[in-house]
């Protein structure tokens, strides 16, 4: 078994809470919401790998997550749509 990530356990609140912004918003580029909620809460030293965190858990994300999110599949839908997927 592998050891969990400390840094994505540290920030899962801001990870889920920013996913959930950027699906709930998808007529905004992505970055335009990750950047800001990562500079507002995170130490500087640590937000590159936060942003790059939320970005692979977007690139990841799947019908079976939304709830963990608190998304809708709805929202899920027209955001993979407004993104080309």
């Amino acid at each position: 078994m592998t050891e969990p990530d400390p840094l994505r356990l540290a920030w899962r609140d801001l990870i889920k809470q920013t996913i959930r912004e950027v699906v709930t918003h998808p007529g905004l580029e992505p970055l335009a919401s990750i950047q800001p909620a990562v500079a507002r809460h995170a130490p500087g030293d640590e937000q590159s790998q936060i942003q790059a965190l939320i970005i692979g858990e977007l690139k990841r994300l799947h019908q079976g997550a939304l709830a963990r999110c608190g998304l809708r599949p709805s929202a899920f839908t027209a955001w993979r749509m407004a993104r080309g997927y």
